[in-house]
This record gives structure tokens, C-alpha cells and sequence, in this order.
């Protein structure tokens, strides 16, 4: 299935970040090179661009966390920046495919997919809290379980994320297959819709042990959950553009981003913790470990196999 097909039924959640209502001209040939910080009164003849994100129906009032983003953004480009949310990867990169968005913040499987298929080209990769461009995916069991390995996971039941997950499936099933367990060795396995759910589901029992992002884990940390296994550091997942894209918009953005140093993160308290501690430029190469790990890892992985062929 092409991702224009599986766009036709998208579900918008409303936009929450900048949003400015006034018509402007579409990103074109005569936009200025740069606009001053303090011109606010050009607003309203700027060019809108969007950047889309993929939020969990259940997190959607997490997107406010996205305004001040897209507050910088607007200051430091020549173009009036949004931002959009969808409910499921799938939306957002149909939002990619009929240019209905000039970015879009994705998932490294995501990434990979739209790059085979659309052009899409990285931008920027974000910094974590240790100021590296670099992501961990985590097995979380709760405090009081006694389990110590991902070998004495045989036998027992494990949560993993949606097919297009990294972190939350493509990487763990990498991992297990390190560890010498196989997926049938199992006793039980449920691929849950996002990272929340398969954290809750382990806080509440349901699961011996889940996978999630390592975000989602520490937050977890706190009301009693342990980490029973991180992964070696991966790509953090990218901001890409289309493929069409300017170039000059491409930099303009890049550039705006690349000004959130990671000595600065301390003033950002009230962002999205996945982005407030900066940004690292991002190519295609940095993801090409990824690839090498679907081909070893991806029997079974439905939408993401097709990426190692």
C-alpha cells in the first residue's frame, strides 16, 4: 500500500503551536533571506511553513510543549512556522507525500521509508541530556520483578511498540536477537500502540517486561518501573524535509536550529523534553546502521521489511 492510499483516511488533531489565520503567499522565489528578530508587523505577509509531529491521541495536550519551537522558528526565519499533529506515522507521512507539510519530525523507520520512497532528507537530529544526537531503547520491568537479563526472558510475556517503532520494536527485537532469545522463545508477546501504553500496561502487570523510548522509562522510573536493559545509542530520530524543498529553506531552518545550544537548555524547562537540549546536523548516513540492523533483525517486521530488500 502506497502512503498516498493510506493517507486518504487521515485524522487531523488540530494544530496547538503558532497559528496566525491571516492568508499569506506560499514559500516562493521572493522570500527575504532573513527577517529580523523584531519585525513582528511582517507576519502577516510572511510565507506559512508546517512541520508535522506524531502525538498519541492520548498525549495531545503534551503539543503545547511544541509552541515555543515553533515561536523560535518564526524569529529567527524568514517564514511564519506551525505546527501540525497526527495521531499515527502513517497520517504524517501522507502529509509529507501531498506536500501538505514542508517537515515533518519522524521516527528513524519512518525516516528510512520516506526516504526510499518520497526523497525525504534529514535536516537535524536532536541533542539528548548528555548533549549527544543519540537515542536508547530501554526494557522496563517493574521494581519488584525478578528478572536481572534479557536472557531470563524466555518463558515470559513482553510488550514491544507498533511495527514502525524504533525504539520500541524494531531496536528491542535487535536486541533480543544479542541476547539469544528469539521471539518464539516468548512466552507471550502484544504489540501495544505507543510507549505509554506498554509502560502503563507493565506498571499495571499485564506484562513481565515492555520496551519503550528512553524518555518514556525515566519518566516511568518514578511510579515504579526499572530498567532492565538499555541499548547501545542509536540516530536520534531526525526532522526531515521534502524532497522538493528549497534548499535556502532547508538552511534557513537548519540554521535556526542549530542556534538552540545545549548550554542553553537550562532556560528551556517548559519544551518538550526531546527537543530543548539542542540540535546536530543530520545526513543520510547517520541512519545507514539502522538499515544494516533491519536486515538482520526485520523477518517478521511487516511494514519495515521491505526497507531491507
Amino acid at each position: 500500500m502506497t502512503l498516498l492510499v493510506r493517507a486518504a483516511t487521515l485524522t487531523l488533531v488540530p494544530f496547538l503551536a503558532v497559528v496566525w489565520t491571516a492568508c499569506r503567499p506560499a514559500v516562493g522565489d521572493d522570500v527575504p533571506a532573513a527577517v529580523p528578530m523584531t519585525d513582528v508587523s511582517s507576519l502577516s505577509n510572511r510565507p506559512v511553513i508546517s512541520i508535522v509531529f506524531t502525538h498519541p491521541a492520548v498525549a495531545v495536550i503534551q503539543t503545547r510543549y511544541r509552541r515555543p519551537l515553533m515561536e523560535h522558528l518564526t524569529a529567527h526565519t524568514p517564514y511564519v512556522v506551525r505546527a501540525l499533529f497526527h495521531t499515527n506515522s502513517e497520517s504524517t507521512l501522507g502529509m509529507i507525500e501531498q506536500r501538505l507539510a514542508e517537515f515533518s519530525y519522524l521516527g528513524v523507520v519512518d525516516y528510512l521509508e520516506a526516504r526510499d520512497q518520497l526523497g525525504a532528507v534529514p535536516v537535524v537530529r536532536p541533542l539528548n541530556r548528555d548533549g549527544e544526537p543519540v537515542s536508547y531503547s530501554v526494557f522496563v520491568t517493574p521494581q519488584a520483578s525478578p528478572l536481572r537479563s534479557l536472557g531470563e526472558l524466555k518463558g515470559r510475556s513482553l510488550a514491544l511498540g507498533s511495527y514502525h517503532s524504533t525504539l520500541s520494536h524494531l531496536i528491542p527485537r535487535h536486541e533480543l536477537i544479542r541476547a539469544g532469545v528469539a521471539l518464539e522463545e516468548l512466552g507471550a508477546i502484544e504489540y501495544l500502540e505507543n510507549d505509554e501504553a506498554i509502560a502503563s500496561a507493565v506498571l499495571e502487570g499485564r506484562f513481565d517486561a515492555g520496551a519503550v523510548d528512553e524518555l518514556v522509562a525515566r519518566r516511568y522510573e518514578e511510579k515504579g518501573l526499572r530498567a532492565l536493559h538499555v541499548s547501545a545509542p542509536i540516530p536520534s530520530a531526525p526532522l526531515v524535509a521534502r524532497a522538493e524543498l528549497p534548499q535556502r529553506v532547508i538552511q534557513s531552518v537548519r540554521d535556526a536550529l542549530l542556534l538552540l545550544d545545549f548550554d542553553g537548555a537550562k532556560d528551556r524547562e517548559h519544551w518538550d523534553e526531546d527537543l530543548r537540549y539542542g540540535f546536530a546536523p543530520a545526513s543520510a548516513a547517520d541512519y545507514e546502521p539502522i538499515r544494516k540492523i533491519i536486515e538482520t533483525s526485520g523477518k517478521g517486521c511487516q511494514r519495515s521489511c521491505h526497507l531491507a530488500e
